[in-house]
């Protein structure tokens, strides 16, 4: 059974050492998605609280007034789902919020993209087998 409780998002810790240095433009975007329909995908920690994915999302959640977050535990074999009650995605509203976050979602990914070359080389020369 998965155990679930409650933290401050300010309590979870970046990575360091993310490859995604992120753009300008993604992260304008990324705002523009918090702002006009919340948040809508999860983030991956370690078990310490280390973010593996969704540094970005953290940080501007935190910037745009988010502090609380909903920690799931797992052990990975299980697919976890964030439920958004509020959201129907076949709703017929024109400016449907589900499928404006269905949009974000995939354009923030695009947008936001910018490896850091030097994150890179310095895990392959660790060793890292991509």
């Amino acid at each position: 059974m998965a155990k679930v409780e409650n933290k401050k998002i300010a309590d979870l810790k970046p990575d360091n050492s993310n490859a995604n240095k992120g753009t300008e433009r993604g992260l304008r975007s990324l705002d523009d998605s918090l702002a006009t329909v919340g948040l809508g995908r999860s983030i991956v920690t370690d078990k310490h609280g280390n973010i593996i994915a969704g540094n970005k999302t953290t940080e501007r959640a935190i910037d745009s007034g988010f502090e609380d977050a909903i920690v799931v535990r797992s052990d990975g074999k299980r697919l976890v789902v964030v439920q958004r009650d509020d959201l129907d995605l076949y709703d017929t509203d024109p400016n449907n919020p589900a499928r404006k976050l269905a949009y974000y979602d995939n354009r923030v990914a695009e947008l936001d993209l910018s490896w850091d070359a030097e994150q890179l080389l310095a895990d392959v020369n660790a060793g890292m087998d991509f």
